[in-house]
């Protein structure tokens, strides 16, 4: 394991704008099991996020879509959302429910 001098941390505290976390810090512990839940948990947010926003785009753009495209063009609202659901929905779902369990 490679240990860093003071020297070393206080120029990289410099560079990084902050205090550097270690492992051998005792004021200072970096919990890593701590940080790789947060991690996964925003990873889930972002996703799950995502998804809900691609169906407001479908809700919102949609309707605004078809007042100007000729009759033979236009996209069936509820299909159009069933497919997205249909494809995305699973994987949301597996995310949500393993991270979210708690």
């Amino acid at each position: 394991m490679v240990t860093m001098t003071e020297d070393q941390k206080t120029k990289a505290e410099k560079v990084f704008g902050g205090i550097i976390r270690t492992s051998n810090n005792p004021a200072n512990p970096f919990n890593r099991e701590e940080h790789e839940t947060k991690d996964r948990s925003r990873l889930a947010k972002a996703l799950i996020y995502s998804f809900l926003g691609g169906i407001g785009l479908i809700l919102i753009c949609t309707p605004i879509y078809n007042l100007f495209v000729p009759l033979d063009l236009r996209i069936d609202f509820f299909n159009i959302l069933t497919a997205y659901s249909g494809i995305l929905g699973p994987f949301v779902g597996v995310i949500a429910g393993y991270y979210f369990k708690n």
